[in-house]
């Protein structure tokens, strides 16, 4: 079966330390029965190791010998082998990089990790096997509690969008992908359970495809009753299975940015929060997920905010905000781009473009905003107000899979498989 990204589908390069999170010091340790293989004789045995960034190159500390400027550790990533906290344990690791739940926390990688020193700052890859990291991926992403069709669906999908690697973002850094939200959260088994494990073992090798190739499976948090188009948040045209629908057992007419008010009232959705509410959301979707279904939300920005944002990502530097005019929106009324109008430094009328999901999300928050799905509620009197109020739903692009509607069809006993088929409509089941 073609793959897209041209993986070998046996093993995948993970970043999960990168430069950019300045992290020179970690400590690794491992289980004595672990069976592990180092490129620094002595190592194997050594169960708790201490590195830190000295001189641009890696020091081992307790051990007198050279710098070095890489080492390797492996230990055995059969998926069949894994258990909770199998493997390497790993201290800190960032999670949330760039969004508002960023923390750092400790990680159990199984596989091989590939440690060296970039830019004075730690790097830390993992080469791991792709059923091993699916599973993985499945409860780093969900909850324990999650039951078992949500589990391989979102298996399943993980599975595909790896092998798949559409957007390719990491391959100049040396790795395929990162083990967060930019890419697929992966924070390894130290949330695996048996029954997450059972289902990466049951659907094992398992893909959806399309016109024979693996399919490019996206998924977000909660599309907010509609699924979006893909190419209202990327480039490059339509894809025949990733398009919008109703989150829903019948399927409405038209589309949600025909009207933003009824929409917002809509709650028949799979996704919708009258589904979850005897519903533990933490178990069944992780402990990142703890504010609240995000299936309608408001928020208020100031405008100071909004032009400390506009001046940190496009250099612009405004006296004030004006108008914000919505020029465009997909099928599920996430915005594509619109205006923001003011007055500059020099008082003088002033527009600028916000383009793209990411591009609106990252300028209407003081972290990132949880989807484009918006109106200004306070339209009609924003000149004269000091903030900005925004009336929304979903979180994430809303593109593909949407979790908590999985989540919603999964507690409604429907299988995977037709989970899966409803998401993207057209493709197909093979087993690699």
């Amino acid at each position: 079966m073609p793959i897209s990204s041209g993986l070998n589908s046996e093993t995948i390069r993970v970043g999960i330390i990168l430069p950019e999170d300045n992290i020179q010091n970690i400590t690794l340790s491992w289980d004595a029965t672990l069976d592990v293989v180092s490129s620094f004789p002595g190592l194997e045995t050594s169960q708790t190791l201490s590195l830190s960034v000295a001189e641009g190159k890696l020091h081992l500390k307790g051990y007198d010998t050279a710098l070095l400027s890489t080492l390797t550790l492996t230990c055995p990533d059969d998926v069949e082998t894994l258990s909770t906290s199998y493997g390497f344990h790993i201290d800190p690791v960032v999670a949330g990089r760039g969004f508002h739940w960023e923390k750092r926390i400790q990680v159990d990688i199984p596989g091989q990790l590939s440690i060296s020193v970039v830019n004075n700052q730690l790097k830390v890859i993992n080469h791991v096997n792709v059923e091993a990291y699916v599973a993985c991926v499945a409860t780093s992403e969900m909850g324990s509690e999650a039951p078992a069709d949500l589990l391989a669906a979102q298996t399943v999908v993980a599975r595909c969008w790896s092998l798949a690697l559409a957007e390719a973002k990491h391959l100049s850094d040396g790795f395929d992908v990162c083990n967060d939200d930019c890419c697929q959260r992966y924070q390894g088994t130290s949330f695996l359970t048996e029954h997450s494990l059972r289902a990466a073992i049951d659907t094992r090798g398992e893909v959806l495809v399309y016109d024979q190739r693996v399919i490019d499976a996206r998924y977000s948090k909660n599309c907010g009753g509609m699924v979006e188009a893909y190419d209202t948040v990327w480039e490059g045209g339509p894809v025949p299975y990733l398009i919008p629908l109703w989150d829903a057992p019948e399927q409405k007419t038209g589309f949600a940015v025909d009207s933003f008010s009824e929409h917002f009232a809509y709650d028949d959705a799979y996704c919708a929060s009258k589904r979850f509410q005897n519903v533990n959301l933490a178990g069944m979707l992780g402990k990142v997920d703890v504010s609240g279904s995000y299936y309608r939300w408001e928020q208020v920005m100031s405008k100071a905010d909004i032009l400390k944002n506009l001046k940190k990502y496009t250099g612009l530097i405004w006296k004030q905000i004006d108008d914000i005019e919505i020029m465009e929106r997909g099928p599920s009324s996430r915005i594509k781009y619109l205006f923001l109008r003011g007055l500059d430094a020099n008082d003088e009328s002033v527009k600028q473009m916000v383009k793209s999901e990411y591009g609106i999300r990252q300028m209407f928050s003081d972290s990132f905003l949880y989807s484009s799905a918006f109106i200004i509620k306070n339209a009609d009197t924003l000149k004269e107000d000091e903030h900005v109020i925004l009336q929304g739903l979903g979180w994430g692009h809303g593109v593909g899979l949407c979790q908590m509607g999985a989540l919603g069809m999964a507690l409604d006993n429907i299988n995977y498989k037709d989970i899966l088929i409803h998401y993207y409509p057209g493709t197909e089941f093979t087993t690699l």
